[in-house]
């Protein structure tokens, strides 16, 4: 089973990512998670300790993959 997480800041942008996302990694093979950080601010502690500096970030067995690049992690930890 692959992990996939999704940390965004809810914006317009993030959530048709999350949407495409969630569409891309509905498999059986995959784990995917959207983390609204707007929501859940709680959450930015572990987005920080798996290496996510700008938002949004994909998180992929570990790996971080930033997307559509436009807030820091730092309005949320």
């Amino acid at each position: 089973m692959i992990d996939v997480i999704l940390f965004h800041d809810g914006c317009n942008i993030c959530q048709g990512i999350s949407a495409t996302m969630t569409a891309a990694f509905a498999t059986p093979s995959h784990r995917f998670e959207s983390v609204n950080l707007d929501l859940l601010e709680d959450r930015a502690l572990q987005a920080k300790a798996l290496g996510v500096t700008r938002l949004p970030s994909l998180v992929i067995d570990g790996r971080v993959m930033r997307l559509e690049d436009h807030s820091p992690i730092e309005h949320y930890a």
